[in-house]
């Protein structure tokens, strides 16, 4: 659930780099948290999943504080994450944690 990640990445320093599915619904009161969240991130959005709010996940987006924060929408529905994605996050953890 997104908005864990983002509570966790806003209040716990010993988090240095994040990738997080945008993929549930966020409250109001996650969004405002958001703007506190300052280490790096990398946000996986399918761009079809019928469950999950599209707009939602972009506000959040949006709203993150962080000033390296890097979203990659694919097609496809819920659990369509490409497998090519899985690179893209290790060179992001091995960037920021290497």
């Amino acid at each position: 659930m997104i908005s864990i990640g983002v509570r966790l990445a806003a209040v716990e320093p010993r988090i240095a780099a994040a990738v997080l599915f945008a993929g549930s619904y966020v409250p109001r009161s996650i969004v405002e948290e958001a703007r506190r969240v300052s280490i790096p991130l990398l946000v996986l959005l399918q761009w079809d999943d019928r469950w999950n709010d599209r707009g939602m996940a972009l506000d959040l987006f949006d709203a993150l504080g962080s000033t390296e924060k890097t979203l990659h929408a694919n097609t496809g529905g819920h659990t369509g994450v490409p497998a090519f994605e899985g690179d893209d996050v290790d060179r992001f953890f091995r960037r920021h944690l290497g």
